[in-house]
């Protein structure tokens, strides 16, 4: 699974959007969205809050 996939699961799992992760960090949700999109350029920030998603709830099942 890539990191847009998984984002997308970490997304559905909290009940988030981007434009609500983009009222979160202070961004625009079509920056968000653009970013979030390739492997190439998704941003650790992401990449951290997915890690730690995974550990909490995925990894438990």
């Amino acid at each position: 699974m890539n990191w847009p996939e998984r984002y997308k699961r970490f997304k559905k799992h909290y009940g988030l959007t981007n434009k609500k992760v983009a009222e979160l960090i202070g961004n625009t949700e079509d920056s968000v969205r653009v970013i979030t999109r390739s492997d190439e350029s998704f941003p650790a920030w992401a990449k951290l809050a997915i890690i730690i998603f995974e550990r909490e709830h995925i990894e438990k099942e």
